[in-house]
């Protein structure tokens, strides 16, 4: 590695670095005003047509525009957040934060009592939809990022990402290819070769990021070579988040329990009816804080499934009925989880809680695991809605980098995601043992 970087070769470097990024903050300004006038156009299209016969716009529809277009732009500012950094499952943090969005502006309709015009709104939603995913597409494509990456690294690491967006830093020093960030690791942090560059990049506005935190926001998951305790408490969210999620959890599982009671009241009798045993299964599992608590579930297996200990469900699996193979395959058998919910031993979203004989187990193969219990267990969570089902050390290892990361990355973001997912697994049976 060449020790000496000249000092006006750096400069040059670092003022196309700054005219590149200024370039694409200038197209991103560009694509949304653009973007903007033609949904605005589009927009008033709708309206014009929806009142060609009367002499004036309706109040009722000025309004659900001003909203609509309100909705749209805070949309665009969202999806340029999103796409500056994240490439992990981007779509899904799209759709997500346009869906918190429009949950908001149906609630500002509702609590200013605002007038609205459901046709216009009925055509407007949808064109605002198709507009975004345009805008979003190319946004992408127009945010694509080069990260520099040492060479040393990048030969030794095998990076779980495309090594089409790393370039290679040969020296402590902007490479001749444009990059949009600095990736380094903590040997470059102990190298003074690397500390006198890094700290030229703070001082030039060039951003400087930790490869493990880069790959693990792309990832979607932690290294548990690399995770350090700090990490997870560092990020975790404050209480109003801890707060809201509390009271989410409480009112979806009250409307929940009241909206199925039949249907579980059915499912029961069919349980009975097909094997001897209770239709409901009770069972000892660890939770927040490693606390345990009995959680409820319909029963799937044959009554003394367990008489031999706790053990991982296995594909195809004897110990398991004809119809508790139907309601496993689409998560029915959850359903009385719901009490856990609203009793507070579980959340709605959360790492999927554990026998204790279990947690025992996997923590001396995994030392990390009961990390897992910082937060409250869930129905459904990021590991199940991105491996699926554990059913050994090495695949519940895995399950862990996923849980580790939402208790690290807490968020309402996240938290929709997981649920847009779980929509969708519940849809296809995936991961169901």
């Amino acid at each position: 590695m060449n020790v000496i970087v000249s000092a006006t070769d750096l400069v040059d470097k670092g003022a196309v670095f700054r005219r590149r990024s200024r370039r694409r903050h200038f197209f991103n300004l560009l694509l949304i005003l653009i973007t903007l006038a033609g949904f605005m156009l589009a927009q008033s299209a709708i309206a014009f047509f929806l009142s060609y016969k009367e002499l004036q716009i309706p109040q009722t529809i000025q309004s659900s525009a001003a909203l609509v277009t309100v909705y749209f732009i805070l949309a665009q500012i969202l999806a340029v957040r999103i796409v500056r950094w994240s490439r992990h499952r981007i779509r899904e943090q799209l759709f997500s934060g346009w869906l918190v969005l429009g949950i908001f502006a149906v609630l500002t309709l509702l609590a200013f009592r605002l007038p609205y015009s459901i046709s216009f709104l009925s055509f407007a939603i949808p064109t605002a939809l198709l507009f975004l995913l345009g805008f979003s597409l190319r946004l992408t494509k127009q945010n694509r990022r080069h990260i520099g990456v040492p060479k040393t690294m990048l030969d030794k690491w095998e990076l779980p990402l495309d090594r089409n967006s790393f370039v290679a830093l040969a020296d402590a020093t902007l490479p001749a290819e444009p990059v949009d960030v600095i990736a380094v690791s903590n040997v470059e942090l102990n190298d003074t070769k690397w500390t006198s560059f890094l700290a030229w990049c703070a001082l030039n506005a060039v951003p400087v990021v930790m490869i493990d935190d880069y790959v693990e926001s792309q990832a979607g998951r932690v290294n548990l070579d690399s995770f350090k305790f700090n990490d997870l408490f560092a990020r975790q969210s404050g209480s109003t988040y801890l707060f809201f999620k509390r009271a989410f959890d409480f009112f979806v599982s009250v409307v929940a329990l009241l909206l199925l009671a039949v249907p579980m009241l059915v499912i029961g009798v069919i349980i009975r009816l097909e094997t001897p045993g209770p239709a409901v299964f009770r069972q000892r599992r660890v939770g927040h804080g490693g606390s345990g608590f009995t959680i409820y579930k319909f029963r799937s297996m044959v009554t003394d499934a367990e008489k031999a200990g706790a053990q991982f469900a296995k594909k195809d699996d004897l110990r398991i009925t004809s119809f508790g193979r139907f309601i496993r395959k689409y998560r029915i058998d959850e359903w009385p989880q719901l009490v856990n919910v609203l009793r507070g031993d579980m959340s709605l979203i959360g790492p999927r809680p554990e026998q204790a004989d279990l947690v025992d187990r996997l923590s001396r193969d995994i030392p990390l695991f009961p990390f897992r219990h910082s937060v409250r267990p869930g129905i459904t969570g990021w590991a199940q809605v991105c491996q699926g089902y554990a059913y050994d050390v090495r695949s519940s290892s895995e399950k862990l980098t996923y849980d580790l990361y939402y208790v690290k990355h807490l968020s309402l973001m996240l938290d929709l995601m997981i649920l847009l997912r779980t929509i969708k697994i519940i849809v296809s049976g995936f991961g169901a043992r």
